[in-house]
């Protein structure tokens, strides 16, 4: 990375951390039943299940590892953080697609009326946009990397002329 150079994939990795950060906190389920006439209301936040505990894991994983490839200039750091946020994106995006098939585990109250909340949505976002970044990362990767074959050329190419 060029000095005075910001890593946008890096950028899109973390916000999509802290994007599954709030998602997870967020109501990821609730349900309503009726109690002596009443009406209730059950909001329940994604740490209420353990696909809520490992969203929030990997975007842990996902805002530090951007965080670090923005901030790193050795490309061996930057080769292991960007496989490091590439994997943490991916728990990202599937966690809360498990999410969605968890509801009659996690709300096991008989008679009760169960839907999503918003917070499972804003995590996917978050894995989404990680995910992208990722790959985003990778293509950047790849394009500033020069072929052995053709450092060997340029190396005697160099050696002819001097």
């Amino acid at each position: 990375m060029k000095a005075g150079k910001i890593s946008y994939p890096g950028v899109g990795v973390a916000v999509g951390g802290v994007l599954g950060i709030l998602g997870v906190f967020m109501t990821w389920f609730s349900f309503a039943y009726v109690v002596g006439g009443q009406g209730l209301v059950v909001h329940l936040n994604g740490t209420h299940d353990w696909t809520g505990d490992l969203t929030l894991l990997a975007s842990f994983g996902a805002f530090g590892f951007g965080g670090a490839y923005i901030l790193m200039d050795d490309p061996k750091i930057r080769r292991i953080t960007g496989i490091l946020m590439t994997a943490c994106s991916a728990f990202l995006l599937f966690m809360p697609l498990f999410g969605l098939t968890r509801l009659s585990a996690v709300v096991d109250v008989p008679g009760a009326s169960t839907s999503y909340g918003a917070g499972i949505a804003v995590s996917f976002v978050g894995g989404v946009l990680a995910t992208v970044a990722s790959f985003l990362a990778a293509r950047e990767k790849a394009a500033g990397e020069v072929a052995p074959a053709e450092a060997e050329q340029v190396d005697s190419e160099a050696a002819t002329t001097a």
